[in-house]
């Protein structure tokens, strides 16, 4: 029976796969993991390190995250990270498709770690886990969706995309954050 790191490199559903990372998971100590839409060029398929670039710097994003995970007590180091879409997707017309292919890998993955939360930046991987067409994103962000995945029953929480360039990628997931930090940390 194959691994997950062995499905990742023998994949051919999307296309040719980039340079892997040698583990499609950041692990961390949190009981949560945030998921992603893909790696990203410059990301964390060549730097080995979620949110850092090659020369060990932060990436924007990246600082955005920290400084919310510092508001709960946390580090980028602290979490537990990975995409919903596990290779570069150069069209973003086909992230749906390539979701749909990873979904069974990704599956896997949160099976194999202690999380209970699953923070989703963005609309794409919500969208990708729940299932569903969104049409009003905010509608989804901070509130509390009982799932299944797998073998586990997870607690999913949309967040804005922590870009710098996105207005509420910090000041609105504040509060979804406080909140974890109330009832699970």
């Amino acid at each position: 029976m194959m691994n997950t790191q062995d499905k990742l490199i023998n994949c051919d559903l999307c296309g040719k796969l980039p340079k892997l990372i040698e583990n499609s998971v950041q692990y961390g100590t949190t009981n949560f993991i945030i998921i992603g839409e893909s790696p990203a060029k410059d990301g964390w398929i060549e730097s080995k390190r979620a949110f850092y670039n090659t020369s060990g710097k932060l990436q924007g994003t990246g600082r955005v995250l920290e400084k919310l995970l510092n508001n709960i007590g946390l580090t980028i180091s602290d979490i537990y990270f990975t995409e919903c879409c596990k290779c570069i997707i150069s069209d973003r017309r086909n992230l749906e498709k390539c979701s749909k292919n990873c979904m069974p890998i990704l599956i896997e993955q949160l099976n194999d770690i202690p999380c209970e939360i699953i923070l989703t930046m963005g609309v794409h991987p919500t969208q990708a886990i729940l299932q569903t067409k969104i049409k009003k994103f905010a509608d989804y962000v901070g509130k509390e969706f009982d799932i299944s995945l797998g073998n586990k029953k997870y607690k999913l929480i949309p967040i804005y995309h922590p870009s710098p360039l996105n207005p509420k990628g910090y000041k609105e997931n504040v509060p979804i954050f406080d909140k974890i930090k109330k009832n699970s940390i």
